[in-house]
């Protein structure tokens, strides 16, 4: 099987390829647009080039059987600040594609990443989202990845590919560089333990689904072979923490205080989803999956291994 990979260089699409060539589920293609440097390329076959170019969408996607997307730029929290540039650098990729899809005739199955977090409407009961939930989005980014479905969606009803959307939770699971502003998880551990403050989006009392990336690639095994044209389905854990019970936790597994620094910028403030937890009864009951990492857990394993790595380096030195 000949997988493709757009947005390998992200955190999860960095883990997902490992894993691919990891459990040798079958051979690799990334698409970078520029050369990447040694280790990088996960024993890949790498294409040089950009979805914004339709060559380079056709170079990538000839032959390939299956294509796990990921490629995305900006965030809930940025997404607005430009929304005609995040329309072009978000959805002109993804139709070049999908047109080169069409002309090659391959008929793929594309695993889409979209979002769990931030595409349904507001509940005011609280109740854990359903596939079949109205979407409502609340950002440019969660607009252009209602409308990504949709575009998929249309393709496998002309019966020119497959699409199954993974609409993930929060995924965490490696340490991410302190200036991001996705990935609270990630972000948070790496700040406190490296004693920076960490920067808060929003209220503290938001509350999120949160879900490791072992469970994220578990999801992606079995999906691989599709059941239908297309299917949308949750990936999360089914639980909500909030803000503040997420630094608590990973206050108390590193052992230390940490200085917490909200973002004062309007942006990041209200509009932000107060609430978003999954109904992943979906995934359970079609593909037989569930998350098997506990929240704890998964954070108290990062800093473990944090802590492991920064003992080796210190003998080697």
């Amino acid at each position: 099987m000949l997988i493709g990979f757009t947005g390998s260089n992200g955190f999860i699409g960095s883990y997902l390829a490992r894993a691919v060539t990891a459990r040798r589920m079958g051979n690799v293609r990334v698409l970078l647009r520029s050369q990447p440097a040694a280790g990088e390329e996960f024993g890949a076959e790498v294409v040089q080039g950009d979805l914004l170019s339709p060559k380079d969408c056709m170079r990538f996607a000839a032959d390939l059987e299956v294509i796990i997307y990921l490629a995305h730029c900006h965030a809930p929290v940025n997404s607005d600040v430009d929304q005609a540039n995040d329309a072009q650098l978000n959805m002109v990729p993804l139709l070049n594609l999908l047109q080169a899809i069409r002309a090659l005739r391959t008929r793929p199955h594309i695993i889409y990443f979209s979002s769990g977090g931030a595409m349904y409407q507001r509940s005011p009961q609280r109740t854990p989202f359903r596939e079949t939930d109205f979407c409502e989005p609340a950002s440019s980014y969660s607009i252009q990845k209602v409308a990504a479905e949709h575009y998929l969606r249309l393709a496998a009803e002309k019966d020119y590919l497959t699409c199954t959307a993974l609409r993930p939770g929060n995924a965490y699971g490696t340490l991410l560089p302190q200036h991001r502003v996705q990935g609270l998880i990630g972000v948070a551990i790496n700040s406190v333990l490296h004693e920076k403050p960490v920067r808060v989006f929003g209220s503290l009392d938001n509350v999120r689904d949160y879900v490791h990336l072992a469970d994220i690639w578990s999801i992606v095994e079995k999906v691989v072979r599709p059941k239908e044209p297309f299917t949308a389905l949750n990936v999360g854990s089914g639980q909500g923490h909030s803000v503040r019970e997420v630094l608590k936790t990973i206050e108390e597994c590193v052992g230390s205080p940490m200085q917490i620094e909200m973002a004062q910028d309007p942006q990041y403030g209200p509009w932000l989803t107060d609430w978003a937890v999954l109904d992943i009864s979906k995934a359970q009951r079609e593909f037989n999956w569930a998350p098997k990492v506990a929240f704890r857990d998964g954070i108290r394993s990062m800093v473990t291994k944090w802590r492991a790595e920064a003992q080796r380096q210190t003998a080697l030195a």
